[in-house]
């Protein structure tokens, strides 16, 4: 069992170290849900269809897709 003190609370330094991990292969799987509800807003916001609204969403999730797997892939193991 691990004990921790009620002091361990995490600092800015500690919040930046974190942030600081986060590489493009993660911005680009955030980026798929980003880009549905961003064309969700669109569609509600712009009187869209549902049709129109999940092609948009579609078509940004897949240039992320398809720049991470084909244009621009993992050249290695980069956290290993």
């Amino acid at each position: 069992m691990i004990r921790r003190d009620i002091t361990e609370i995490e600092t800015v330094a500690r919040v930046a170290d974190r942030l600081s991990t986060i590489d493009r292969y993660d911005l680009l799987l955030g980026l798929i849900p980003a880009a549905f509800a961003v064309a969700w807003l669109a569609g509600y916001f712009l009187d869209l269809s549902a049709q129109t609204t999940l092609l948009g969403g579609v078509a940004i999730a897949a240039i992320a897709l398809f720049d991470g797997l084909y244009f621009r892939p993992p050249s290695g193991l980069q956290g290993a």
